[in-house]
């Protein structure tokens, strides 16, 4: 199964990134051989509709469960609708360590996306 990690490296070392549509990197974890690919996103520094962009990627990799801190609506929706499983990391994991946590069925699954003005509080408090 592939993971989607949103991250602030391209490593498993890196943190995981506590913003999805405008996280600097993302890290794709393949559960069954342990190999991972990462990259930069794209779409952190557009004015619309990043977070559905950013999903894109999730989705065109084969992503199954998507790790963050956030999900806003938009990206909430597309993740959901794509069948795709959302996870809380916990402040400041490392990308291995919400590997292995959601590995051991310890992250809270999102039932419901991140309220837009937390989101926005977020990303200014990062800025």
């Amino acid at each position: 199964m592939k993971i989607f990690i949103t991250a602030k490296g391209t490593d498993l070392n890196s943190k995981v990134d506590p913003r999805f549509g405008r996280a600097d990197y993302y890290v794709i974890y393949d559960t069954e051989t342990g190999e991972y690919t990462a990259g930069e996103n794209p779409h952190k520094k557009g004015q619309m509709a990043v977070g559905i962009s950013f999903a894109q990627i999730a989705i065109e990799n084969g992503a199954k469960v998507a790790i963050s801190g956030n999900f806003g609506p938009n990206a909430f929706e597309v993740l959901r609708a794509a069948g795709i499983s959302m996870f809380r990391a916990k402040p400041e994991q490392s990308i291995k360590e919400a590997v292995k946590s959601f590995m051991k069925g310890e992250l809270e699954e999102f039932k419901e996306s991140t309220p837009r003005e937390v989101a926005e509080k977020l990303e200014k408090e990062l800025k």
